[in-house]
């Protein structure tokens, strides 16, 4: 819930500034109208009511357009009324994502039906209750369930989260994230305290699938993508692993969360720098490779690719 405007585009708003608190105001009823009837129905009936809603939303959605672009970029083989498809599918989970966390304590105390958890080969979460590592995923699936992994195993988990730019749903989204079981800072100035965390032999949980146009270039559905070498640093300083976590979304309100087996430099006599880059690399590989078998688990809604690539 990070974009500055849900239901009215930015440009609209920046020629028309008077709009911008009337704008935060419908949003902020809209969005909490719509928690408070949804924590009122059945699980199932919960998302299927915002799945449905946000499908039949797309014409109206602001970042519509984006979405269609990465999918158009991603997928090139796919004619328009594929993408066009795809494009109205990716809404729809935006829909699930809110009911995740907005249920969230709900799913969890009903687990047993709702959640699976798999560690592959190289990842025991029992080790990590006194040791350090960075857990890395992207909006991918059901990624917020994916914090129940902390509570799961018993791990002490800060994960970082892009603050809420509505003011009068700021606090409203702070208390549905309390049900996650981890602990929340924000990603403004975080890095020394995620190492703080990790020295204490703690672990980090970080949503790395963003653009970072001063990033570094690693390969995303065989185009160039700038991107941040952050969590891969904070590993390979604090030497401890860089597991990727994979929250996949299954029918009946189900969710596979995989930890991975952990990320290495591809060649670990190389400069730091280069490292870092090398296991970011990986790690964009594995969300290609999950975003492929389910492409519209990929909640895509900003410019993914540079400019040149993103307006061809």
């Amino acid at each position: 819930m990070a974009k500055k405007h849900l239901l009215i585009p930015n440009r609209v708003i920046n020629k028309l500034p008077i709009l911008r608190k009337l704008s935060w105001l419908l949003e902020a009823a809209v969005v909490k109208s719509l928690a408070g009837l949804l924590r009122m129905m059945p699980t199932a009936r919960a998302y299927g009511l915002a799945n449905g809603l946000f499908r039949r939303l797309k014409p109206m959605l602001p970042f519509t357009v984006k979405i269609r672009r990465n999918l158009a970029i991603a997928f090139p083989h796919k004619d328009q009324h594929e993408i066009e498809q795809l494009t109205r599918a990716v809404c729809g989970n935006l829909g699930s994502a809110a009911v995740d966390l907005v249920l969230a304590r709900r799913i969890w105390d009903e687990r047993q039906r709702h959640i699976e958890f798999v560690m592959q080969e190289g990842v025991d979460f029992n080790e990590y209750r006194h040791r350090p590592a960075v857990l890395v995923s992207g909006h991918i699936g059901g990624w917020q369930i994916g914090t129940f992994i902390a509570a799961q195993y018993g791990l002490d988990v800060t994960a970082v989260y892009a603050p809420e730019v509505n003011p009068y749903l700021k606090g409203f989204t702070i208390r549905l994230r309390d049900a996650l079981a981890v602990t929340f800072i924000s990603r403004d100035g975080c890095m020394r305290h995620l190492t703080k965390v990790l020295k204490q032999g703690k672990v980090v949980g970080l949503v790395v699938d963003s653009r970072y146009d001063g990033g570094e270039p690693v390969d995303f559905f065989g185009k160039p993508i700038y991107v941040n070498t952050a969590a891969a640093r904070l590993a390979l300083r604090n030497q401890c692993d860089l597991i990727p976590v994979s929250t996949e979304r299954l029918e009946g309100q189900r969710f596979r969360v995989t930890a991975h087996s952990p990320i290495r430099p591809a060649d670990p006599g190389a400069p730091a720098a280069e490292q870092a880059r090398q296991m970011t690399a990986c790690m964009f590989k594995h969300f290609e490779t999950w975003i492929r078998q389910d492409p519209e688990q990929w909640l895509c809604f900003s410019r993914m690719w540079p400019e040149d690539v993103f307006g061809e």
